[in-house]
């Protein structure tokens, strides 16, 4: 059985301190669609890689906008050189390298710019804050003790692996949801494989030319252990 569902099929909602009591408009990125129905509201965005930032700065033209986050939001140009992102670590081999095997957790993905996004985080458009400490209906609590109402608060928290189904299974998922795996293949059942999963092999596992190549090597394997039965 291959399991190509993907690691984007279930949003994130973090554990924010008082968030379900939160009275306003409470979304995960994966719902918005434009900024007009923000005009003129206090928002708070949170998150710091692409959508976060990508969002805020759109919703900054209508609305006042705060992004909230964890760390400060790196940055990596959109460009290097003259040459798109996406060509260096295609030339390079980091594409298709198999970092995963080092690093089983994908590291925080920094936000990919050509500069329109720095500048407008730099005129504070929007401006940017360490994580809110606390909601309290529509009042949020800021780590500095200041506290305000707020009329939306868009999650921008990335996802997780929709794979509920394998549940029956024993081992194959952790206790948060996510496939047990090395490079695809279950650590629980040999004859269980994972295309599409973010970081289950390289940089690019999640996109099509990476699931391509995992899906090869699915394959192959699958081959092989049919060969051997």
């Amino acid at each position: 059985m291959v399991t190509a569902t993907g690691g984007f099929g279930r949003p994130n909602r973090p554990a924010l301190p008082g968030l379900e009591t939160f009275t306003g408009t409470l979304l995960h990125v994966a719902q918005y669609r434009v900024p007009v129905p923000f005009a003129g509201q206090r928002v708070i965005v949170v998150g710091a890689g692409n959508s976060a930032v990508q969002v805020a700065v759109e919703l900054a033209q209508v609305a006042r906008v705060t992004l909230a986050s964890r760390a400060p939001v790196r940055w990596i140009p959109q460009q290097p050189l003259g040459w798109d992102l996406h060509f260096w670590l295609t030339v390079t081999g980091l594409d298709a390298a198999p970092l995963a095997g080092f690093r089983r957790r994908p590291a925080t993905m920094a936000v990919i710019d050509d500069g329109r996004y720095r500048a407008a985080l730099a005129a504070g458009r929007p401006d940017r804050r360490p994580m809110f400490t606390r909601v309290d209906g529509p009042v949020v609590t800021w780590a500095d003790g200041a506290a305000e109402e707020v009329d939306a608060i868009i999650l921008a928290t990335g996802y997780r692996p929709d794979l509920g189904y394998l549940a029956p299974l024993p081992g194959a998922l952790d206790g948060a949801g996510r496939p047990r795996h090395r490079d695809g293949a279950s650590l629980a059942h040999p004859r269980l494989a994972h295309v599409g999963l973010e970081w289950q092999r390289s940089l690019s596992s999640a996109s099509l030319r990476g699931a391509g190549r995992d899906a090869a090597r699915a394959a192959r394997r699958i081959a092989r252990q049919l060969r051997e039965r």
